[in-house]
C-alpha cells in the first residue's frame, strides 16, 4: 500500500509517524511518501548526531520511506547523496530504505505512476523577509526553487507519459490554487507558475502537496496534507477523524446525520479538540438549513460530505 503525509520538519512534526495510529500497521510491502519539508538532512557540513538518530530510525522501520524536497531542506548536502534508480526514476539514497524523490521524475509504484516536482518558495526566511544573499547557508538556499533544467526535465518526462499520470506530488500548489488557499498572501513564483501549466495540461487522478500546514481538499482532486496520513487516492474528506485536525471549515454547506436522520446545514463553530464528552474527534456546531436551529457538537464521523 502507498501512504502519503505532509511535512515532518526534521522532527518538529514527526508525531504523526510515531503516534502508532497508522504506522503500527505498515509492513515491508508499504511505501510512505512525505510531501516535502522532510528536514532531517539539515546540518550544513555533515550528518549531525540528531539527524543520524532519526535517519537510522527511518531505516529501522519496516516500511520504505520516500520524500520529495520542500523549501526547508539543506540542498547542498541533500544533493550529494548517491544517486540511483528506484521504481523507474532517479532518487538520492539516504539509507537503503529511505529515498529522496528527485525533481521532474516519474515513478511507478504498485502499478501507479507518480510525477514529482519538489521545492517551494520560503515565506518565513531569506529574501522573503528582507534578508540578503548573506543568509545563504544559514537555513535558506536558493536551490529551493527548481532550476529551469529541472523543470524542463519534468515536462519531458510528462510528455513521455503522454501528459497522463495517476498522481502528482509537489510541496506547493499551482499559482491559481495557492491564491485561493492563502487568500493572496503568498505571491506566485516561477515554480507555482510552472505547476499551473502542469495543472492545466496534464491528466491525473489526484494531486497531493504539503507546505501550508493544514489538512484540506482544495478541490475534488487536489489535497493538502500536514498531519493526516492517507492512502494514495484518498481525500481528506471522508478520512479517519483526527483530534486537532478538523476536516471541515466554517460556512461550508454539508450533509450530516443527527439521531439517524440525514440533514443539511452550514457549519457555524468548530471544536478541533472535541467538546464535552467527545474527546476522540473534532466536533461541530451546525445550523440546520430547513429550521435554522443549531445542532451542537456534531461529531466529524456524522458528517457525510460537503455539498458544493
Amino acid at each position: 500500500m502507498i501512504y502519503l503525509t505532509g511535512d515532518t520538519h526534521g522532527g518538529a512534526d514527526i508525531k504523526k509517524l510515531v503516534s502508532h495510529q497508522i504506522t503500527d500497521h505498515l509492513t515491508a510491502e508499504d511505501t510512505l511518501i512525505i510531501c516535502g519539508d522532510f528536514g532531517f538532512v539539515w546540518d550544513t557540513k555533515k550528518e549531525a548526531r540528531k539527524e543520524k538518530t532519526w535517519l537510522d530510525w527511518f531505516q529501522d522501520m519496516p516500511w520504505t520511506t520516500a520524500f520529495l524536497d520542500g523549501n526547508h531542506e539543506c540542498f547542498p548536502r541533500l544533493f550529494t547523496y548517491p544517486q540511483q534508480e528506484w521504481c523507474g526514476g532517479q532518487v538520492h539514497a539516504i539509507r537503503p530504505h529511505l529515498y529522496h524523490l528527485m525533481r521532474g521524475e516519474v515513478y511507478t509504484i504498485e502499478g501507479k505512476t507518480f510525477f514529482v516536482m519538489g521545492g517551494a518558495a520560503s515565506h518565513d526566511r531569506g529574501p522573503a523577509v528582507g534578508n540578503t544573499k548573506s543568509v545563504i547557508g544559514k537555513y535558506w538556499w536558493p536551490e529551493e526553487i527548481p532550476s529551469q533544467e529541472e523543470m524542463a526535465h519534468g515536462m519531458e518526462n510528462l510528455q513521455a507519459c503522454s501528459s497522463r499520470v495517476d498522481y502528482i506530488l509537489t510541496h506547493c500548489l499551482p499559482s491559481d490554487l495557492q491564491e485561493i488557499q492563502t487568500a493572496g498572501k503568498f505571491p506566485p513564483d516561477p515554480l507555482t507558475e510552472y505547476l499551473k501549466a502542469v495543472h492545466t495540461t496534464v491528466e491525473y487522478t489526484h494531486w497531493y502537496c504539503g507546505h501550508y500546514h493544514v489538512d484540506q481538499d482544495i478541490s475534488e482532486h487536489v489535497t493538502i496534507l500536514f498531519n493526516k496520513i492517507l492512502k494514495a487516492g484518498e481525500a481528506v474528506v471522508g478520512s479517519e477523524p483526527m483530534l486537532g485536525s478538523p476536516v471541515y471549515q466554517k460556512e461550508q454547506r454539508i450533509k450530516y446525520l443527527q439521531q439517524g436522520i440525514e440533514k443539511i446545514g452550514i457549519i457555524k463553530n468548530i471544536y478541533p479538540w472535541g467538546m464535552m464528552g467527545e474527546k476522540t474527534q473534532p466536533v461541530y456546531d451546525i445550523v440546520e438549513e430547513s429550521s435554522g436551529q443549531v445542532a451542537h457538537y456534531i461529531k466529524e464521523r456524522q458528517i457525510q460530505g460537503i455539498l458544493r
